[in-house]
């Protein structure tokens, strides 16, 4: 039985860390979960709480997280978060699926115009080494957050770089990248050591108020890769090419590119772009010349801050 809230904590982070290792912000946020409802749990019952929780337990702190005001939204995180909790302590779990909360309203998934991207590139004289670095992997590829923080400078040759990809469960765990040479120098004068994705959210909030696009509440490096998905998309289309070709260009998982082009997941396992492709960076090589912001990296290659 365990003694303490601690071995609760414990045994979550080991469940999280292996065999298959998440990120340090996964972690963090299934563990910050997990505390605040054992904290709930004893404040509420001191001394039954070492007890295994029990369906009455979970149904009432998801009205006290209600009462509280915590949106449905983020009440679905933590039913998954809670979920694990259980399954790493070896407690029951009462629920099925179908108890899920679920979220009433869209999510706020903001998309950068092409203006402000424009806009943040133009900006390039206000930036430090780091944040053009960063500013620079976002125009151009649409990294996520979780992938931009693994990249250190072992990734990063004269010609390409590699990322680690987040989302996919049964695709490849790294892409191999050909570095267009408008951002070349830029990428190889900056050595990258930011660990945590909250730190990059920041680094984003900079970039606005330096190209005085003003706070954005909300906004990030992922409504950058919003707004390059459609734009490549219109590039592709201009230059009578599959549309498809984005998927593999921005790591798309398989289901997600054949449900959106296919129709349906299982079409993802029968498009095989290599059929029509040959050579080292076969994608690359066709999107790059139709990127849709590179040329406005194209007159930075010697005006890089020191």
């Amino acid at each position: 039985m365990l003694r303490t809230i601690e071995e609760a904590i414990d045994n979550l982070r080991l469940d999280l860390s292996s065999p298959r290792e998440r990120s340090r912000g996964t972690i963090s946020s299934y563990v910050q979960t997990a505390k605040t409802f054992l904290d709930w749990r004893r404040s509420m019952e001191p001394l039954s709480w070492l007890v295994p929780p029990t369906d009455l337990d979970f149904k009432r702190y998801f009205v006290w997280r209600r009462q509280n005001g915590v949106s449905e939204r983020t009440l679905a995180k933590e039913f998954s978060h809670l979920q694990k909790l259980t399954e790493a302590n070896k407690w029951d779990w009462p629920f099925t699926v179908d108890d899920r909360p679920v979220a009433r309203d869209k999510s706020f998934q903001p998309a950068c115009t092409p203006g402000d991207i424009e806009t943040l590139i133009r900006a390039r004289e206000a930036y430090t080494n780091q944040e053009l670095f960063y500013l620079a992997i976002s125009t151009t590829w649409g990294r996520r957050r979780e992938e931009m923080v693994k990249i250190r400078r072992t990734d990063l040759s004269e010609t390409s770089i590699r990322i680690q990809t987040a989302k996919q469960r049964h695709g490849p765990s790294s892409t191999e990248k050909l570095i267009p040479e408008e951002i070349r120098d830029i990428l190889l004068s900056y050595q990258p050591n930011i660990t945590a994705v909250s730190t990059l959210s920041f680094l984003f909030a900079r970039l606005l108020e330096k190209a005085e696009l003003g706070q954005r509440k909300g906004w990030g490096f992922h409504s950058i890769r919003r707004t390059l998905e459609t734009a490549i998309q219109w590039k592709l289309a201009e230059n009578e090419l599959p549309l498809s070709l984005v998927g593999d260009y921005m790591s798309w998982s398989k289901t997600r590119a054949s449900t959106a082009f296919g129709g349906a997941p299982m079409a993802g396992v029968y498009t095989h772009h290599e059929v029509m492709l040959s050579g080292d960076f076969a994608v690359d090589r066709i999107i790059l010349p139709i990127h849709p912001f590179l040329p406005l990296w194209r007159d930075t290659q010697n005006n890089i801050p020191g």
